[in-house]
């Protein structure tokens, strides 16, 4: 049933088959939802590289008082191994974390340097990432890894705080 199993969701679908993606395709969708007032916006998406578009729809959107959470990335166990959008500040970053409460090697770090302040390329959060049990394309559920299964999970925490049923 999933973390917050009441809340409302608007699905936008802005990748291709493929799994590849477009920022101005994602941006448009982070202005959609924008636009349909939602309160968490969750992304399972990252690329090495900003955009200027991508970040000026999600700089938009936390104007807006809407969270938005996304997944770090599976580029580790390098140190600032974090993929964009979830390297923005404005952006809560989230990494991978194993049944036995280790991160994966494969889960993306930050530059994190302990001082308590929220900047550019920190994780802030780390959830469920390795053997996550969710839908497929084809409507049948398979048991996942990676940091695109850890977003969900704080988003859905989020959004159940938001709804005062945490």
């Amino acid at each position: 049933l999933g973390v917050a199993s009441e809340a409302d969701l608007l699905v936008y679908k802005v990748c291709r088959n493929d799994g590849s993606c477009w920022a101005d395709d994602v941006a448009a969708g982070v202005d959609y939802a924008v636009s349909a007032g939602v309160n968490v916006i969750s992304m399972s998406l990252g690329g090495n590289s900003e955009s200027l578009v991508l970040k000026n729809s999600i700089e938009s959107a936390v104007k807006a008082n809407i969270l938005v959470v996304a997944s770090a990335g599976n580029d580790g166990p390098e140190k600032g191994s974090i993929d964009y959008p979830a390297a923005q500040s404005v952006v809560v970053a989230v990494g991978a974390l194993a049944e036995d409460e280790t991160v994966p090697d494969w889960s993306s770090r930050g530059v994190n340097d302990g001082d308590y302040t929220i900047e550019e390329k920190e994780i802030e959060f780390t959830a469920p990432g390795v053997n996550v049990e969710s839908t497929w394309s084809d409507g049948s559920y398979r048991y996942l890894s990676g940091t695109s299964m850890s977003a969900p999970h704080v988003a859905s925490l989020a959004a159940k705080l938001w709804n005062g049923s945490a």
